[in-house]
């Protein structure tokens, strides 16, 4: 069954909101100094975390218990990710130049496939897997994040 959500960043900052038919349905914010991100859908909470200098580990973790639950890993050029949640593995990656469709699949076909416009978009889900759901929202909320920082030390 198919699950249709939509996000929007809230004005000035960088969370995302998340609804479902007009009702918020969970968020996606930075705790601290974006190091990490609390995410909730639907009453499902999760923790995500940039662990080491070169954030090359990111780990999904409970928020109430600490317990790992997962792991995010990029490609060299952080064009594509794996995402394993409790030892299943998905490939997160973006389906169009602009960057502004990606989608999350295994061997099975697409699983979750988003679209953004300037400070929204919309999430088509064939799972009911929240954390993955919010998983790849993070991915995208980084790389997004890493780009803007990496444009303003440009200037």
């Amino acid at each position: 069954m198919e699950t249709q959500f939509t996000w929007k960043n809230r004005f000035f900052r960088s969370d995302y909101e998340i609804s479902r038919y007009d009702g918020i349905a969970g968020e996606l914010k930075n705790i601290g100094w974006k190091r990490k991100a609390a995410g909730e859908l639907n009453g499902k909470k999760v923790l995500f975390e940039i662990k080491g200098f070169f954030d090359k580990d990111f780990l999904i973790s409970n928020p109430d218990d600490n317990s790992l639950i997962g792991k995010i890993v990029f490609n060299t050029w952080r064009t594509k990710a794996t995402i394993t949640i409790f030892d299943k593995v998905y490939n997160w990656q973006y389906d169009n130049f602009f960057h502004t469709k990606w989608s999350i699949s295994n061997e099975n076909g697409n699983l979750v496939k988003y679209e953004s416009h300037f400070k929204n978009g919309d999430v088509n889900s064939f799972v009911s897997d929240e954390i993955l759901i919010l998983a790849g929202l993070y991915v995208r909320k980084y790389l997004q994040q890493r780009a803007a920082a990496s444009a303003a030390a440009a200037t």
